[in-house]
């Protein structure tokens, strides 16, 4: 034995050589299986089910996943913006577990757990799907047994596209089989699970890699799990929470926000609004809370974690087949009122107090007649069974359209009857039935990629102005239309930054592109286009047809081609409507240029011509100024409506355009149907001020304001003098209706600031103030005797307060007295005389 150490333990050389040799082997042996453990991460272990708490512990360590040392810089499908077409997600089974109470950082955990049922059309060795912002904890691939079957179950329900009631009902046809809606059940897989040898992420296009050991057959399902951590966010986007005070006590709510591309940022998923699939989904949750999502809820259940606290878990129904982006969840202690209408349960919830209050029950009158209404318009069933909308005190949108859980902005949904005097009735009106109107354009019908986003917007945005007119008589749809649409959306298309409606799909190569897209060319000026298709090809075969595009392409989806196409086919199939080129070929014309076309009428001679309208130097629309476009022209001789005509040349004589008595005149753009400015010889001009003098009844009230208008926008560019814009005023003294007045006072202040400095002010002053005299007296006396008349009137409440300020601020004695007796009946009593709504003092 060899000599002790001062250790107490003594070793031969030989001995310590081989045990050395030893503990090398094992470090070596320790540091492969570490490096497989890293790589497969437990690819090949059984899908524990969903409902196992340990799955969600906070306090295990997570799985770190890297990126393998040769993926920097490594080229691969990961390099494109889009996904590719190998694999398709079928069925989501997704489970969302959000805290409110803040964790240590003072952030707010969110753990949950995916399985996508995923068909694979093309072999591949790399699953790609996206991830933003969470740490997945586990991933496991494994096949499904009855992945070769799919094809012919899923043929076997198609008379569901009939859309007749019993689509109510439909749940699975087309989509998943209901025996695959379990998807951890272990009697699913069937051989061997998957090896996954790297996990990672991409910062660009925020896609989740998996590189796989063996390639996905084409042809056969797979199921994939992903359990993963984050963090709610506090901006509103994504899954948020939110603070708020309900009866003065602080609250907490978890609400979603996914449109165009947040989804990816609550759970790993296929996040493009063409990968639809159906999705089932679990919130767990505070027992004090209700968890909301798209589909009605079918089950509670209790969880108690490892801390022993309890928790209520809820599960929804199965949805129909839908994107991803308006997938939706809402965790919050709220009120709801409700009712039934043609077997759709609508639920409005707000805070207790807004419920109290009443503020909830004017949405809940109307949301039903408009569901009834637009099923009726487009002879296509509202496919759910219950639809919740959801007030919330603070979002960063007015409204979104989830399917079966439309979110808003608490004061776009509520409405408090004691602020009559404003316009939050009419807007309260509008944008419910713009989201009402996405469950079909939008939900039902998707647009293939987001550069059509406004084959989602633009009919939302046309539909809401004809399902609000509906609902209240007091909203004239020309009038309504003229005065929240088209005048915003001609001053945003002669400006210098003015884009086109329509946009390349491959212009859209970066998430960072697609929320620009939801702006006022996509919303208002698609709008614009689609009510003068509407128009030009009659209401009655415009719905016909699109009531045939939402069939056609419902649960699936479109891009604008199909819709023109699709269109066209109805147009070759009746002989009433005559067009010079194929639908296509018309409204490519508008919605692929920038701008608004100017129609100039020479009626001396007949000859119609068009350009583009330029505002100041408008140096971007140098490549668009010899575009042609194909322009409808409705238009009125002497008070006479006269058959339209296209005009799709740069010049074009109309022989019945051409004027000789002097009291002849001719309208063009009648009811502003066309998204075109219209200008004329002086003569033509000079007549219409003098047919608006002796009687302004034959030409409709929206011409009049297109006439003010046009006339005032065109002086200022310079295409005619302010003289003859001026004549067109003088007829204001007879013109009773405010948004005539609105619009003009709006230009006129336009120049306040540097007439009150001319020399000829005083004689601008008497001008002004003998026309808006009348209008301002014929207001004051029902102010006096009974203002209740005007409530909840959209065009009184948007013009009056211009009228009294501009007649106090010339100095109007009425005006003045007006304010002061106004005043003093308020102070006198605030809460019975609230006369607030009218700023009449003068401006600084």
């Amino acid at each position: 034995m060899g000599p002790k150490t001062s250790s107490g333990f003594y070793l031969s050389r030989t001995s310590a050589a081989l045990l050395a040799l030893l503990l090398a082997a094992l470090l070596l042996a320790l540091i492969v299986l570490a490096s497989l453990y890293a790589r497969t991460r437990g690819a090949e272990l059984a899908l524990p089910a969903t409902e196992d708490p340990s799955c969600h512990n906070l306090t295990t360590p997570p799985v770190t996943f890297t990126s393998p040392p040769d993926a920097t810089g490594r080229p691969g499908i990961w390099d494109n913006p889009r996904l590719p077409p190998d694999l398709v997600p079928l069925h989501y089974d997704l489970e969302l577990w959000p805290r409110t109470e803040p964790d240590a950082g003072g952030n707010y955990p969110l753990s949950g757990q995916v399985n996508i049922t995923i068909s694979c059309v093309h072999g591949t060795d790399i699953v790609l799907l996206h991830s933003s912002n969470l740490n997945i904890t586990l991933a496991q691939l494994a096949p499904l047994a009855t992945g070769l079957n799919y094809k012919s179950q899923q043929t076997e329900g198609k008379q569901w596209h009939k859309l007749n009631n019993a689509a109510r009902t439909y749940l699975h046809e087309e989509k998943v089989p209901s025996h695959l809606q379990d998807t951890h059940a272990s009697s699913l897989y069937h051989g061997q699970s998957f090896n996954i040898t790297h996990l990672w992420h991409t910062e660009v296009h925020q896609y989740l890699v998996l590189e796989l050991e063996r390639p996905l057959l084409a042809g056969n399902l797979y199921l994939l799990q992903l359990d993963y951590q984050g963090f709610l966010s506090v901006d509103y986007s994504g899954l948020f929470i939110a603070e708020y005070k309900d009866f003065d006590i602080d609250k907490v709510l978890v609400a979603s926000e996914l449109e165009p591309t947040s989804a990816r940022t609550v759970y790993p998923c296929f996040d493009e609004p063409a990968l639809k699939a159906t999705f089932k989904t679990r919130i767990v949750h505070n027992s004090s809370y209700v968890a909301l999502s798209n589909m009605p809820a079918i089950a509670t259940s209790e969880r108690e974690d490892k801390d022993g606290t309890k928790w209520t878990v809820t599960t929804f129904n199965t949805t129909l087949k839908m994107s991803t982006y308006i997938t939706a969840f809402v965790v919050c202690d709220f009120d709801y009122v409700r009712t039934t209408e043609r077997g759709n349960e609508i639920r409005v919830w707000a805070r207790k107090e807004v419920i109290k209050n009443g503020f909830a029950n004017f949405s809940l009158d109307i949301v039903g007649p408009i569901f009834s209404y637009m099923e009726d318009l487009f002879n296509v069933t509202y496919p759910l069974q219950k639809t919740d909308l959801v007030a919330m005190p603070d979002i960063g949108v007015a409204a979104m359209e989830n399917w079966g859980l439309i979110t808003f902005q608490e004061t776009s949904l509520m409405y408090d009857p004691k602020q009559k005097f404003s316009n939050s009735k009419a807007l309260t009106c509008l944008i419910v039935a713009h989201e009402i109107g996405h469950q079909w354009f939008g939900n039902l019908v998707t647009m293939k990629w987001w550069n059509d986003i406004w084959l989602n917007e633009g009919f939302a945005s046309y539909f809401e102005y004809i399902g609000a007119s509906f609902i209240d008589p007091k909203l004239k749809l020309n009038e309504l239309f003229m005065m929240h649409n088209l005048v915003n959306i001609f001053e945003r298309d002669s400006r210098a930054s003015a884009r086109a409606v329509s946009v390349k799909e491959e212009e859209i190569n970066n998430v960072d592109l697609i929320e620009p897209l939801f702006d006022d060319f996509s919303y208002n000026k698609a709008a614009a286009l689609i009510r003068m298709a509407s128009t030009f090809l009659t209401e009655k075969l415009f719905l016909k047809g699109i009531s045939s595009y939402l069939k056609k392409f419902s649960f699936s989806n479109a891009d604008q081609d199909g819709l023109w196409n699709h269109l066209q086919m109805f147009i070759e199939e009746q002989d009433e409507v005559k067009l010079p080129k194929p639908l296509k070929n018309i409204m490519d014309s508008w919605t692929w240029k920038k701008g608004i076309p100017l129609v100039t009428l020479n009626t001396s001679t007949g000859m119609l011509s068009q350009g583009v309208l330029k505002m100041g130097s408008h140096d971007n629309l140098t490549s668009d100024s010899n575009h042609t476009w194909i322009i409808p022209i409705s238009w009125m001789k002497n008070g006479v409506l006269q058959p339209s005509i296209w005009l799709d040349t740069k010049t074009k004589n109309v022989p019945e355009m051409k004027i000789i008595r002097d009291d002849e005149w001719i309208l063009l753009n009648i009811n502003v149907t066309g998204y075109y400015k219209t200008n004329y010889d002086v003569k033509n001009w000079n007549s219409i001020a003098k047919k608006l003098e002796e009687d302004i009844q034959p030409v409709p009230v929206i011409n009049r304001v297109q006439i003010m208008d046009d006339a005032f926008t065109l002086a200022n560019a310079g295409y005619m003098d302010y003289e003859t814009t001026l004549n067109l005023t003088r007829y204001l003294e007879t013109e009773m209706e405010i948004l005539v007045w609105y619009r003009v006072l709006k230009h006129l202040n336009n120049y306040k600031k540097s007439l009150v400095t001319y020399h000829s002010f005083p004689l601008i002053k008497k001008y002004i103030l003998k026309r808006i005299n009348p209008i301002f007296q014929h207001y004051a006396s029902i102010l006096r005797q009974n203002f209740e008349e005007t409530a909840d009137d959209i065009f009184v409440h948007t013009g009056i307060d211009d009228i009294f300020k501009t007649a106090c601020f010339l100095g109007l004695k009425d005006c003045l007295d007006l304010a002061n007796e106004l005043y003093r009946k308020w102070m006198s009593n605030t809460s019975t005389h609230d006369y607030r709504f009218l700023k009449v003092g003068s401006e600084k």
